[in-house]
């Protein structure tokens, strides 16, 4: 069946990279800075070498936006697959990515159709918006229908996130707190992820503590969107280095919302950098 529809995003998705290529997604990279070398993420440098770096403490990783040309080469990437094309990517209030965005679009020759949405989130939570437009595409769905599905994925989306420190977060200049103990180092954050950044919303005294927040959380959003047994949800969680943890919150969630399939995947460096080793979250997609 050939595609009407290609899908490009940046690299802040923590997709699998055998799912993007399954999903023919273009991806343009967001970079990663490491020891004086600037590395293209899932390019010049994997998620599990930039995370052993990182585990390792050799060297302080940072982050720079996607490049224009970084975008331009997706896009064209995408030419050869569909006539239209449907960009998502993290928002300009987070990153300098969705701008590279807007000029790649403006210098792309050709006439293909080409729309931008912003998807207000960032890593898993971005991941599983992009994996169902990127589904319908790949069966065979059209502009309207995807356009149209977009801005409702992008609304029930959400994520819940803790770390072993605020450290991190507080350094990378995207974090703030709705937490009594926000200025206390001591404990577990809880934070959630959204358009810019990390905001914390509380501090748990265990890890084991920390890991029961973020079920609660879920749970609270949904119930907030109307979510009911029965409902399509849509369930990854995404960590750093730390997979017990994940195979716990895997459990869990299986239990409590009667679930087949929850997937677990690894935080990307561009994410995780800001966020530290031993970072694991919750990100869910309920349909509806």
């Amino acid at each position: 069946m050939t595609q009407k529809v290609a899908i490009v995003s940046d690299s802040t998705l923590d997709l699998p990279d055998e799912m993007i290529e399954r999903l023919k997604i273009s991806v343009a990279p967001v970079h990663v800075l490491a020891g004086g070398k600037d590395y293209r993420d899932r390019i010049d440098i994997s998620i599990e070498e930039a995370n052993r770096m990182m585990v390792e403490g050799s060297v302080r990783l940072t982050t720079a936006a996607a490049s224009a040309a970084d975008f331009l080469l997706a896009l064209e990437q995408a030419q050869e697959i569909a006539p239209s094309i449907i960009v998502l990517s993290v928002s300009p209030t987070l990153s300098a990515t969705y701008n590279s965005a807007r000029t790649a679009i403006e210098l792309l020759e050709g006439d293909s159709d080409v729309t931008l949405f912003e998807t207000h989130t960032v890593t898993a939570s971005q991941g599983l918006v992009v994996r169902h437009l990127a589904e319908m595409a790949h069966d065979g769905a059209g502009k309207d229908e995807i356009c149209s599905a977009a801005p409702r994925l992008i609304d029930r989306v959400r994520m819940v996130v803790t770390t072993q420190t605020a450290a991190f977060t507080k350094q990378g200049g995207r974090y703030t707190s709705e937490a009594e103990a926000a200025d206390v180092e001591a404990g577990n954050p809880v934070l959630r992820v959204w358009e810019k950044g990390w905001r914390e919303l509380s501090r748990a005294n265990s890890r084991a503590e920390s890991l029961e927040r973020l079920l609660d959380v879920m749970r609270s959003d949904l119930e907030e969107m109307g979510f009911r047994p029965g409902d399509s949800l849509r369930v990854a969680v995404d960590h750093v280095v730390c997979p017990e943890d994940a195979a716990t919150l895997e459990r869990r969630l299986k239990e409590i919302y009667a679930l087949d399939e929850v997937d677990i995947w690894q935080m990307a460096p561009t994410a995780a950098a800001h966020l530290g080793p031993g970072t694991i979250g919750i990100a869910y997609l309920a349909e509806g």
